[in-house]
C-alpha cells in the first residue's frame, strides 16, 4: 500500500461520506463492484484516471484535491462565476446611464470572471479599478 493510494483512498471515502452514500451507492455509480471501491478507499490499489475523472465529474469534486489533497474539495461552478461577473461588469457599467460597448462589458466581465476564480471574492475598488482599465 503506497502513500499515493492511501491518501486518494482517504479523499474518496471523504467524498462518499460528504455526499451520503454507501460504498454501494458509490461503486454502482461509478460502474465498479463494492469490493473495488473498498481497496481504492483502504489504498489496496489505486484508481484509473478514468475513474478519478468520472468521480470529479460526478460530484464536483476538484481532481487537484481528489489527486493530491490541494486545493478546495469543490470544484467552482464555472456557469455562477459568469453570471455573477457579467452581472457586476453590467451594474458597474450601466451606473452613469451611459450606453454600454459590448467591448468594454466583455471585458470587464472576463476580467472580474478570472479575477473571482483566483480570489474567490471582490469588492467594490477592484471592480472600480479594473472598469477603469477597460473603459
Amino acid at each position: 500500500m503506497s502513500d499515493e493510494s492511501r491518501g486518494i483512498g482517504t479523499r474518496i471515502a471523504e467524498v462518499r461520506r460528504l455526499k451520503a452514500l454507501s460504498q454501494v451507492q458509490l461503486a454502482e455509480a461509478l460502474g465498479i463492484s463494492k469490493p473495488g471501491l473498498a481497496n481504492y478507499e483502504r489504498g489496496v490499489r489505486v484508481p484509473p484516471a478514468s475513474l478519478v475523472a468520472d468521480l470529479c465529474e460526478k460530484y464536483g469534486v476538484s481532481a487537484s484535491w481528489l489527486l493530491l489533497g490541494d486545493g478546495p474539495i469543490s470544484t467552482p461552478d464555472l456557469g455562477q462565476i459568469h453570471e455573477r461577473a457579467l452581472a457586476t461588469a453590467w451594474a458597474y457599467l450601466t451606473r452613469g446611464g451611459d450606453e454600454v460597448q459590448q467591448e468594454h462589458l466583455v471585458r470587464l466581465s472576463a476580467a472580474l470572471f478570472q479575477y473571482i476564480l483566483a480570489h474567490e471574492q471582490f469588492d467594490e475598488g477592484v471592480v472600480d479599478a479594473m472598469g477603469k482599465l477597460v473603459a
